[in-house]
């Protein structure tokens, strides 16, 4: 077992804060220490890791995603990220904190180009809110950067607000060692569908984060419980969903943690993640 990965930047939607209670429902539905776990809408991959980091070899975990975040895991994967341009667009960074959001801007502005992998988790890092930033037509959409922040004197906030989350050496150390410790997964940088004409051996696990039923703010959709009745009659897997309520009634509503939780550290808040078993 390890604990040293990390997704590699805060991401609308993203698991990592219940990644752990989840990765203990799909270990309890394996049956072998063979079992294929597949991770489907991966994003920036907090399931995936979490697999890792309890001790499932990556070469065990098929990731799949049609955004810029599958481009992001193949290359990671099959050991194809460049470090080197990685190292370049870091070391371009205006060293004054104020500059970053121009620059971003400046940086979004550019067509999509082969090295999609290596420019995304920069620009996500950066995204106002972590909203996603996609890619359409080869171009970036969605695309809005934070400001470099200072408290006033009447601020309750007292520290500043950094553009760039990570910042740019915590970035580079986390994708570093994904580029170690995931190297061996696979990733289908595809839509969701063609999983249907794929063969998903019963003594696999899938799992599904799709895109919320009612939230906004993402660039690709479809009808989960209709894609789950369809994989059902490919395969036998159990098959989990991530989504904002049940989806039917052998659901579990998950516990964020955090200060906001009391003594315990645990609460249930407005908003809710459900994880449904089929």
């Amino acid at each position: 077992m390890t604990a040293g990965l990390r997704v590699p930047c805060a991401y609308q939607g993203g698991k990592q804060r219940i990644a752990k209670q989840i990765v203990e429902k799909l270990l309890l539905a394996s049956d072998s220490e063979d079992t294929i776990f597949y991770d489907l809408c991966c994003g920036s991959g907090a399931i995936s890791i979490e697999l890792v980091n309890r001790g499932v070899t990556p070469n065990r975990i098929i990731m799949l995603d049609c955004s810029s975040w599958g481009r992001f895991w193949t290359a990671v994967g099959a050991g194809d990220f460049d470090t080197r341009y990685f190292d370049l667009l870091l070391a371009d960074l205006p060293e004054n904190k104020r500059g970053i959001k121009e620059y971003m801007t400046r940086l979004s502005l550019a067509p999509v180009n082969e090295h999609e992998a290596e420019i995304y988790p920069i620009l996500q890092a950066c995204s106002f809110g972590g909203k996603q930033i996609w890619r359409n037509a080869g171009k970036w959409e969605n695309a809005f950067f934070r400001d470099y922040w200072e408290p006033t004197a009447t601020s309750v906030r007292r520290s500043p607000a950094n553009p760039m989350q990570p910042s740019p050496k915590e970035l580079r150390r986390r994708i570093c060692n994904l580029i170690e410790g995931m190297h061996g997964v696979r990733c289908l940088a595809t839509d969701i569908m063609q999983l249907l004409n794929c063969n998903v051996p019963s003594n696999s696990v899938v799992y599904i984060d799709p895109p919320y039923s009612g939230t906004t703010g993402y660039a690709f959709g479809f009808d989960v419980c209709q894609f789950v009745n369809q994989l059902r009659l490919k395969t036998e897997a159990p098959i989990f969903v991530s989504e904002g309520m049940p989806l039917n009634n052998n659901a579990m509503q998950l516990h964020f943690g955090g200060a906001k939780g009391g003594i315990s550290g645990t609460r249930i808040g407005k908003h809710q993640e459900w994880i449904s078993r089929f």
